[in-house]
């Protein structure tokens, strides 16, 4: 009486297993056709024209082995990002999805007159990741992205890990898509980016891009971003190079008539910690301590630092140069009227009734803001001397 159900159960799964396998076939094929048919875009490129117009760069890997070259550029120009991306549709044989972008690049001209738009429309796309980095180009980005490059490959993804390692490097600050805009809506900061170069066959990252809302201004060094970072936040890795007279450790200038000879100091594997107190709420005045713990890895004179003497000499120099250093680059960033650094959170944070001030209202004050910094430096051990 039990056999035939059982026999019938044993059909039914065998059934069951072949339509599965059918499915598993049917849905492989149709991803391959979906992947063949597409083109995934690693890094797209804007350019603002004299028309006001705006060109758009893209760059895709070429999936075809016998193509001669590894990755195919489309470019288009139109008035909007919708209309360029239909052209540049219509120039090529695979439907182009963004959902693989790692960089968007912008250059000079169309980041002064604000990228707020283009950039919300980027954000606003649910195919893009909100971890694509943005970055400023000092050259049209057209130039840029078509350049027959020797070494590189795909321009994006060697763009990519060349911003990423920086990043993680602590030599620049992080700016991607959505930090840019969390910076961008918050009162009391403003955005930054990297700035590029390209000098022949090299890309470079020249420094940091600074924003005024969603307008660039101006752009400052890695060695002025790596300031600007200590104040910010918290470091774990990071390098600093400085110079000192080389009477300060008593020693004598190998050119006499040259009493201020210097001695080259390079400083490794920086850690660091700060914190940003208001002291006064008008003018401001803000007191920063910076307590940080390095290595010296390099130096162009030979100094005995087994003396506990010539290692306190070396962090009070330190100490000296980076408070002084500070001063500078914040008295630059209150001329270019940006704040990077995020003094104005700190403020609204604690002044009574001002977590509805505006933008207006913090730009007036951090004009005449005043600074003072305090370092605290600790060398804990030597590396190498040249």
């Amino acid at each position: 009486m039990h056999l035939y159900p059982n026999s019938w159960k044993k059909r039914f799964m065998h059934y069951w297993a072949m339509w599965c396998l059918i499915i598993l076939i049917m849905t492989g094929c149709s991803d391959r056709q979906i992947f063949d048919e597409t083109g995934l875009a690693t890094v797209v490129g804007y350019d603002l024209l004299k028309d006001k117009n705006i060109r758009a760069t893209i760059v895709m890997p070429s999936i075809n082995p016998e193509a001669k070259e590894k990755i195919q550029v489309i470019s288009a120009v139109g008035e909007t990002s919708k209309g360029i991306r239909d052209r540049t549709n219509l120039q090529s044989d695979k439907r182009i999805l963004g959902g693989q972008i790692r960089v968007a690049l912008y250059n000079e001209d169309f980041a002064r007159n604000g990228l707020g738009s283009i950039i919300d429309t980027l954000y606003r796309d649910s195919s893009l990741s909100s971890r694509v980095y943005l970055c400023v180009y000092d050259g049209d980005t057209y130039d840029l992205l078509t350049y027959p490059y020797k070494e590189e490959g795909n321009i994006g993804i060697y763009m990519y890990r060349m911003i990423e390692q920086n990043i993680k490097g602590e030599k620049i600050p992080s700016s991607t898509m959505h930090e840019f805009f969390r910076a961008y809506y918050d009162t009391g900061i403003d955005p930054i980016m990297p700035y590029i170069t390209r000098k022949g066959d090299e890309l470079m990252i020249k420094g940091v891009a600074l924003f005024r809302g969603d307008h660039y201004v101006g752009w400052i060094s890695p060695k002025e971003a790596f300031l600007i970072k200590l104040i910010h936040g918290k470091f774990k890795i990071g390098s600093y190079d400085t110079s000192v007279p080389a009477q300060i450790f008593g020693q004598t200038p190998k050119d006499q008539s040259n009493k201020k000879e210097k001695v080259q100091l390079v400083f490794d594997t920086i850690s660091s910690v700060s914190k940003i107190k208001l002291e006064q709420a008008s003018p401001p005045h803000f007191n920063v301590h910076v307590r940080l713990r390095a290595r010296i890895l390099e130096m162009t004179l030979p100094l005995k630092l087994e003396d506990p003497k010539m290692m306190k000499i070396m962090e009070r120099a330190l100490e000296q140069e980076i408070e002084q250093e500070l001063q500078k680059v914040i008295k630059k960033l209150q001329s270019i009227d940006v704040d990077p650094a995020g003094f104005g959170i700190v403020y609204r944070a604690n002044q009574r009734g001002m977590s509805n001030m505006s933008i207006k209202e913090w730009r007036k004050m951090f004009k005449d803001a005043q600074f003072k910094f305090h370092v605290k430096a600790t060398i804990i051990r030597n590396g190498v001397m040249d």
